[in-house]
C-alpha cells in the first residue's frame, strides 16, 4: 500500500510591514544599548566627580528598602563583601537594558515621521539630529518626573545631595550624550544595511543581519549568565567549607547564660602569632560599610556645615574651624557592622579623637519631652539614639583617627561614635544633630533592622586559618579577638573537640573596656582532625550566646569554629 507524506507547510513570512518595524525595532535597540552603554559610564562619572545624581544608586537604594531585611542578611553572606559592587552591576545592566528599549521603541515609532527624513537616493532613511534632543528631554522628563520620585529621591532628584539643580544639570548631560550618540548610531546601522542590502539582495541581508543580532546578544547573555551563577556557586561553596559544623545541641544544653561573680580577667603576655589582628587596625584596613552603592560622599571641610536644632531652647550651627576650637579627649573604641556574621571581617579597633556630644547638646539646651537625637548625614543616610545614650560621656562626635585628621571614607569632618551598640549607628559625614520627641527609625529600621541594635558578643579565631594542617609535636597558638560593645572581656575559653571540653585562654589587657581584647592559647598537639570553637564572657558575667543566629534584624550570634588537621 503504497502512502502519501502530508505536504509541508511553507514557512510563515511576517508581512512586509511587520519586518520594517521588527528590524526598526533591532536596529534602535542596538544604537541605544550601545549609546546607554556610554551614557550610563558618563553619569556615574558625573555622580562621583561632581555629586551628579545616579539612577543606579537611586534605585538600588530604593531596592534595599523594598528587601526584608533576612533576604538583604542572606544575599550579603552568600555574596559577601562584594554585595553591594554586585547589586549596581546588577542594576547598571538593566539600566543600559532600559536605554535599549527606550530606542529601539523610539526608532521604531519615529520610522515613518517626520523626525526621520528619505536619504536623497530614496533608499534608506536617516534620523534627524533634532529626534536626538527629542529623545533626551523624553528621557529626562520620564527620570525627573517619575523615576526619581518612585525610588523617593523627590521631583527631579530634589531629595537627593545632588539637590534639584545638581540632578537636573547631570541628566540633562546624560540625556544629550545619549539621545546624540543614538542618532549617529542609528543611522550608521541603518546605511550598514542598506550597502549589505545592495551587495547581497534584500532577503539575504536581511536574515543576516538578524542572525548576527541573534548571536551578538545571546553570546552576551551566556557569557554574563555563566559568570553570574558561577561566582555565585563558587560563593556558596566556600562559605560552606570555610566553616566547621559545631555540636550547637550539645553545647546548649550545658550552657549557663550567666557565671556569678564573673570571672577575673586572666591577663597575661601573648606570644606573636601569625594573622592574629593588630591590636589597633590602621585606618587604610579598618572596615567600611555605607549604603552607598557606587561612591560615599567627599565633604570639602570649607563649605562644611553642622546644624543642631531641633527640640532645643537655642539652636545654631558650627563650621569645620569652630568644631576644631571644641575641646577634645582621646577614646579607644572598637566598631562592629551589625551585618558581620560569627567570624566576620567587620570589625576594627581605633584611637578616636573628639568631644562628647553632650557637649554640643548642652550648649543648644535640650526641651523638655525630647526623647531621641537623630543624626543627618552628607549622604542623606540618617540614624538615632536614645537622649540618654546621646548624653553618656563615651558617645563623641570624633574628629580624628589613630592621630591623623578623620578620613574621607570614615566620615571626614566629624562621626559619631556611640559604645555598646553597633556601627550603623555611628554615623559618618554629620550635617546635622537633630533632638526630637518622637520615635524617629532611621535608614536602616526602614528596612527591617533593629533599632536599639546593642551589640552581641562575639569572639573570632584570627589563627590558625581554617583548613590548615599542623605539625605534630610542634607548639602551636590559637588566637584571635574577642569583643562585646561596651561590658569588657573578662574570659575566652577554647574547645579543641567541638565545645565538650574548654580550656581557658590567656588575655592581652586591652586598652579600655570598650575595645576589643587579644586572646591566645599555647597548644602542642598530637596528629588528628579538630574542630576548635571559641567563646567568650564578659566582665559582667554574661557568657557568649551559642544559638545560630543570622546578622538580620538584630546582629549574628553563635560561636566561631574552624577545622584543623594535624600531621
Amino acid at each position: 500500500m503504497q502512502t502519501t507524506q502530508p505536504p509541508t507547510q511553507p514557512e510563515q513570512t511576517p508581512p512586509p510591514e511587520a519586518q520594517a518595524r521588527q528590524e526598526l525595532f533591532a536596529n534602535g535597540f542596538l544604537a541605544g544599548l550601545a549609546a546607554g552603554i556610554l551614557a550610563t559610564g558618563i553619569m556615574l562619572l558625573l555622580n562621583i566627580e561632581f555629586h551628579g545624581v545616579s539612577l543606579p544608586e537611586e534605585m538600588g537604594s530604593w531596592i534595599t528598602q523594598l528587601m526584608p531585611a533576612p533576604l538583604f542578611a542572606f544575599l550579603h553572606q552568600l555574596i559577601g563583601d562584594d554585595a553591594k559592587h554586585v547589586l549596581v552591576a546588577i542594576v547598571v545592566v538593566g539600566q543600559c537594558a532600559a536605554f535599549g528599549l527606550a530606542g529601539g521603541l523610539f526608532n521604531q515609532a519615529s520610522g515613518h515621521s517626520s523626525i526621520a527624513h528619505p536619504r536623497p537616493d530614496g533608499k534608506s532613511t536617516t534620523m534627524r539630529w533634532s529626534a536626538g534632543l527629542l529623545l533626551a528631554l523624553l528621557l529626562w522628563l520620564f527620570s525627573g518626573l517619575l523615576l526619581l520620585p518612585l525610588f523617593g529621591s523627590g521631583l527631579f532628584g530634589a531629595n537627593t545631595t545632588s539637590g534639584l539643580s545638581g540632578s537636573m544639570w547631570s541628566m540633562g548631560v546624560v540625556g544629550l550624550v545619549y539621545g546624540l550618540l543614538y542618532v549617529l548610531l542609528r543611522n550608521l546601522f541603518s546605511v550598514r544595511e542598506q550597502v549589505a542590502r545592495e551587495a547581497l539582495g534584500a532577503q539575504a541581508a536581511r536574515e543576516r543581519s538578524r542572525q548576527t543580532r541573534r548571536d551578538v546578544l545571546r553570546s552576551g547573555g551566556l557569557v554574563l549568565g555563566v559568570g553570574v551563577m558561577g561566582y555565585l556557586a563558587w560563593r556558596f561553596i566556600s562559605n560552606g567549607l570555610g566553616s566547621a559544623g559545631t555540636n550547637v545541641a550539645h553545647i546548649t544544653q550545658n550552657f549557663k547564660r550567666k557565671i556569678v561573680p564573673p570571672p577575673t580577667p586572666n591577663y597575661g603576655t601573648l606570644q606573636p602569632a601569625q594573622n592574629l589582628s593588630p591590636e589597633l587596625t590602621r585606618n587604610d584596613q579598618f572596615y567600611t560599610v555605607s549604603k552607598n552603592l557606587v561612591s560615599d560622599p567627599t565633604v570639602d571641610a570649607r563649605g562644611w556645615h553642622m546644624e543642631v536644632k531641633g527640640q532645643v531652647r537655642a539652636p545654631y550651627t558650627l563650621n569645620y574651624d569652630e568644631i576644631l576650637q571644641v575641646p577634645t579627649r582621646q577614646q579607644y573604641e572598637s566598631l562592629m557592622c551589625i551585618s558581620n556574621e560569627v567570624g566576620g571581617p567587620y570589625m576594627g579597633n581605633a584611637l578616636w579623637e573628639g568631644f562628647p556630644l553632650s557637649t554640643l547638646l548642652e550648649r543648644a539646651g535640650v526641651k523638655e519631652g525630647a526623647t531621641k537625637v537623630v543624626l543627618h548625614a552628607a549622604d542623606d543616610y540618617s540614624d538615632s539614639i536614645h537622649l540618654s545614650k546621646a548624653l553618656e560621656p563615651t558617645t563623641l562626635v570624633a574628629v580624628r583617627m589613630n592621630g591623623q585628621t578623620l578620613p574621607q571614607q570614615h566620615g571626614f569632618p566629624a562621626r559619631l561614635l556611640v559604645p555598646g551598640i553597633y556601627g550603623m549607628k555611628h554615623v559618618k559625614w554629620i550635617t546635622g544633630i537633630e533632638v526630637v520627641n518622637y520615635d524617629f527609625q532611621g535608614y536602616w529600621q526602614n528596612r527591617g533592622w533593629d533599632d536599639a541594635a546593642p551589640v552581641r558578643m562575639t569572639t573570632r579565631i584570627d589563627t590558625p586559618l581554617t583548613g590548615a594542617t599542623l605539625t605534630a609535636g610542634r607548639i602551636s597558638y590559637i588566637a584571635g579577638v574577642a569583643f562585646s560593645g561596651n561590658k569588657g572581656i573578662s574570659q575566652v575559653d577554647v574547645s579543641l573537640d567541638g565545645g565538650a571540653n574548654w580550656q581557658r585562654a590567656t588575655l592581652k589587657k586591652p586598652f579600655s573596656q570598650i575595645t576589643w581584647v587579644l586572646w591566645e592559647l599555647s597548644w602542642t598537639p598530637k596528629a588528628g582532625q579538630y574542630s576548635v570553637v571559641a567563646r567568650a564572657i564578659d566582665l559582667e558575667g554574661n557568657v557568649q550566646d551559642p544559638a545560630i543566629a543570622s546578622p538580620a534584624p538584630a546582629g549574628s550570634s553563635g560561636y566561631h569554629t574552624i577545622s584543623i588537621t594535624v600531621r
